[in-house]
Order: structure tokens, then C-alpha cells, then sequence
């Protein structure tokens, strides 16, 4: 069985019973997302384009490629505080190392997800269908692993956001991260939003259409790889690129 249940310091536990709008961001919240977008200036040459494309209301899914966990820090921070974004991780790359543990204890908005037992799609579906009706975000990475090198394409996306998108109606908002999977101090990274893929309910059929509308629409911001500078110093690479890559993981490369 997936175990959706979040730790107490989420707020996705807290308000999983309550009227609250998921959409409203604490004031905890909007101070630790100011203090990480400062720190990620500081680290990085951050570039982010189309935050016209989000919706100004919540109940839309952010689906993304995925090539470290700074693709989500950086959607937390640049993307507005409200609505609020939760995210669906793997429970044990979210507590390990420590640092993300912390980290997302205290900032919350997780839904942990314990892989490789027998799935309950069901439970998920229900957190993820009250999160959307209650003007929350989504903050999803289809690809469901990190591509192993930045190749301009992506993994074949897994079915999860089809059904996710097709029980819900809700829009799905294609994002593109470039520059993140190779990392150092003051590192050019770029983020768009691009076009929102127009939600539709439905049943499998829609859900497959609404998978493939999905990756066509990331892949269509998806910029290539960038040419390194082989005269432009790596400060600190291994450094960053390990410490948002667990590296002795394997990873599959975009074909």
C-alpha cells in the first residue's frame, strides 16, 4: 500500500480534514519561500520566463521535466506564493539527506509517496483531487526520475498525470527547467511556463491524450542542452550537483 500520510509539520496533514483553502499560503510559508529565492539568487544565475501562463486560480496541475531537485525548489520560489503549490515526492529521496528533511518538514506541502509496495491509487487520487478542488496547485515531475545527463528531451511521462488531470478536468501547465542537472556556484539556470494544456474529464482514453498533450507541450519549451564553456570556472561543482543528485543512483537517459 502507498502511504499518503504526511508528516505532522505538513500542511497537507494538518488541513486534510478541515475547509481550508489549500490555495492560501501561511505567512511561515511566504517568509521561508522569500529566504529561499534569495538564497538561489545568491547561488545561481537564475533566469525564469512565462509566468504569464499561470492561471491566477488555483486547481491547475505544474508538470515539469525533472533533472535535480532544484527544479522543484525553483518552482516554489519564482512561482507566485498564492495559489499554493504541493508537491507529490518519493518518500525516500524527500528525507534523505538530512537537509531535505528538514526542509520539507518545515516549509510542508508534501504528499510522500513510499514506492514499491502495491499501489493505492485510490487514497492518492482523493488527496490529490481535494488539494485541486480546494484552490491548491499540483506541483508534479511526470517523468517520475531524473534524466541522468540534459539531452534537450525527456523520459516517456508516467500515466499518474492522466489520471490525475482526466478525474479532475483540471488544466495542466507544462514547465521546462534547463541548466539544472549539472550544477556550480553562480551556474546559468533557466525555468518557463509555457501554454496550459485546456483540462478535460473523462476516462482512460482522455487520460492518455491528456499524457501525450502533456509531453508535447514540455517539450515544445524544452530548450537544448547549453554548450558549456570550457574556460568558465566550476566552482564548487561537485559539490552542488551531488547535493541535489543523489549520483549513486542510477538514472535513465532521455533517448
Amino acid at each position: 500500500m502507498i502511504n499518503i500520510q504526511t508528516e505532522n509539520t505538513s500542511e497537507v496533514a494538518k488541513t486534510e480534514n478541515s475547509n481550508q483553502l489549500y490555495g492560501k499560503a501561511s505567512l511561515s510559508f511566504i517568509i521561508a519561500r522569500y529566504l529561499l529565492r534569495a538564497l538561489l539568487r545568491g547561488l545561481f544565475k537564475i533566469e525564469v520566463r512565462g509566468l504569464e501562463n499561470l492561471p491566477r486560480q488555483g486547481g491547475y496541475i505544474l508538470a515539469g521535466n525533472h533533472l535535480s531537485w532544484l527544479d522543484a525548489f525553483l518552482m516554489l520560489a519564482f512561482a507566485p506564493a498564492e495559489p499554493r503549490i504541493y508537491f507529490m515526492a518519493n518518500r525516500q529521496n524527500m528525507e534523505n539527506p538530512a537537509w531535505r528533511k528538514f526542509f520539507t518538514q518545515r516549509i510542508g506541502g508534501i504528499i510522500p509517496i513510499d514506492q514499491g509496495q502495491a499501489g493505492n491509487y485510490r487514497a492518492i487520487a482523493r488527496q490529490v483531487s481535494q488539494i485541486l478542488s480546494r484552490g491548491g496547485v499540483l506541483g508534479i515531475f511526470p517523468e517520475g526520475d531524473v534524466a541522468a545527463i540534459e539531452t534537450g528531451r525527456i523520459l516517456p511521462l508516467k500515466k499518474g498525470i492522466g489520471y490525475f488531470a482526466a478525474q479532475t478536468g483540471a488544466t495542466i501547465v507544462p514547465v521546462a527547467f534547463s541548466g539544472t542537472r549539472e550544477l556550480w556556484l553562480r551556474k546559468s539556470v533557466l525555468m518557463i511556463v509555457g501554454k496550459p494544456v485546456v483540462g478535460q474529464q473523462g476516462g482512460r482514453e482522455i487520460a492518455t491524450q491528456l499524457v501525450g498533450h502533456t509531453a508535447e507541450a514540455i517539450l515544445a519549451i524544452l530548450p537544448p542542452p547549453t554548450l558549456e564553456n570550457l574556460h568558465q570556472p566550476k566552482f564548487l561543482r561537485r559539490f552542488f550537483t551531488y547535493l541535489f543528485i543523489r549520483e549513486e543512483v542510477k538514472h535513465p537517459v532521455p533517448e
